[in-house]
């Protein structure tokens, strides 16, 4: 994050099986054989598609769970999260997810190497969950905060569909009218606490960022480009696709939307183009 605000500031010339029953404690483990990680279908708890019903903002993917996290697909199992637990997680592949969570630990254990199975997990106070197996951890502190850095893999049936960011955009995108005005996204905003920057040459970006798992200074996952207060581009790292819009590929595996009805949208591409390999 820090290299994308560094690069604003030199802009004034210009982002066995875990499944749907693999949950924490009290259902069937699917035969060792099926490796689709889906389990018991028959079985299996439903799973819902219905949005975040919560005060609080959805930031991001939370857990249809209880849940397990895995040290690989189908792999071991290193701990279990509760449902509606907050995570960050990579793109999807072969139906699973590497997510990630920041633990809390205490300041004076800033020397610890290893927690132990068994140890609740919490997260800025909050009990989300507990580890299955013992595993090795780097400390980090804000001065104010310890934390260590749990990973893993699930299937993509412990996540809920609704939090996915780009789900909730390509259901928004099919809604709004033909003025695409900032307004019709306040909401969307709000869900998931875009971050807005006005330093790329006569345009609004609200953005969103990439995980922390594959890179600690992430780019974009997300960016919604507007331009007198009507989008006329999308900045997406993962999949998506809007109508009436074409997609060009950008340096490192970064993609761009651009609405048909605006008559510059070279000019779009060459400065995210540019952005994207200005930004480490």
């Amino acid at each position: 994050m820090e290299s994308i605000k560094h690069f604003f500031l030199l802009l004034p010339l210009l982002l066995l099986t875990a499944c749907a029953s693999d949950r924490s404690e009290g259902n069937a483990v699917p035969p060792a054989e099926d490796l689709s990680g889906r389990g018991d279908s028959v079985t299996a708890p439903v799973r819902s598609n219905e949005p975040v019903t919560q005060a609080e903002p959805v930031l991001g993917e939370r857990i249809d769970g209880p849940a397990n996290i895995r040290n690989s697909i189908n792999g071991k199992l290193l701990f279990t999260l509760e449902d509606n637990v907050q995570v960050t997680s990579t793109a999807l592949q072969n139906d699973w997810y590497s997510i990630g969570i920041l633990m809390d630990i205490d300041k004076n254990e800033a020397e610890l190497t290893k927690i132990s199975a068994g140890r609740k997990i919490t997260v800025e106070g909050r009990e989300v969950g507990f580890l299955k197996s013992d595993m090795e951890v780097y400390p980090s502190s804000d001065g104010t905060r310890a934390w260590v850095e749990l990973i893993g893999y699930t299937h993509k049936d412990n996540i809920k569909p609704a939090t996915i960011i780009e789900n909730v955009l390509a259901d928004q995108l099919q809604t709004i009218s033909s003025n695409r005005t900032v307004d019709e996204f306040r909401t969307f905003i709000r869900q998931f606490q875009l971050e807005k920057t006005d330093q790329l040459a006569d345009l609004t970006v609200y953005y969103y960022y990439e995980n922390w798992i594959e890179d600690p200074s992430p780019m974009w996952r997300i960016g919604l480009v507007f331009r007198e207060n009507k989008l006329i581009a999308i900045l997406h790292s993962r999949p998506l696709s809007a109508p009436g819009t074409t997609d060009h590929q950008l340096p490192r595996a970064f993609d761009c939307l651009t609405y048909n009805d605006i008559n510059n949208s070279g000019e779009i591409v060459e400065l995210f183009t540019r952005f994207v390999n200005s930004v480490d």
